[in-house]
């Protein structure tokens, strides 16, 4: 009887170790996936004059980014949003990546409750091309009235550093 109950004790305790090491998994591949998206995010820029069309842009580059990566093959169901600066805070605009998991594989240990698992990779947005271009003009001609079309000014900001 003790041999049973020392035997069963192990191995309850040898797969919910095993299951622990699959959820960090999961949720370190999670993370990979939701910080590539958001570096996609980041530095996407269509090229066009319109602040929502270059957001909804980079939004679809991020969306196709973490697609592009097989997690439901892997038994993650992940629900992935992205968060402009129009939705949130300047500082946290980026992207999340929420799916569930269960803590053990049997309900007796640990229960048969699945956990929610969060993800965040606020990395921002960089200013946009034609951002840099009003900024630039601005500064050069003094008017902001006069920076509103590409058409007026030629400036060529070669690194983003505006």
């Amino acid at each position: 009887m003790e041999f049973i109950l020392t035997f069963a004790f192990a191995l309850g305790v040898t797969f919910l170790f095993i299951n622990q090491s699959l959820n960090l998994t999961a949720g370190y591949l999670n993370h990979y996936v939701n910080f590539m998206a958001s570096r996609a995010y980041l530095v996407h820029d269509a090229g066009n004059n319109v602040y929502e069309n270059n957001i909804n842009y980079a939004r679809d580059r991020a969306q196709e980014v973490f697609r592009r990566f097989p997690l439901k093959e892997l038994g993650i169901d992940a629900d992935f949003q992205v968060v402009t600066r129009n939705e949130g805070s300047a500082l946290f605009s980026g992207t999340t990546s929420t799916f569930k998991k269960s803590l053990s594989s049997l309900p007796i240990i640990g229960g048969g409750e699945k956990a929610t698992l969060l993800s965040e990779s606020f990395l921002g947005k960089e200013p946009l091309r034609f951002t840099c271009f009003q900024m630039i003009c601005a500064a050069m001609t003094g008017n902001t009235q006069k920076c509103q079309t590409t058409s007026n000014l030629d400036i060529v900001p070669y690194d983003n550093g505006c």
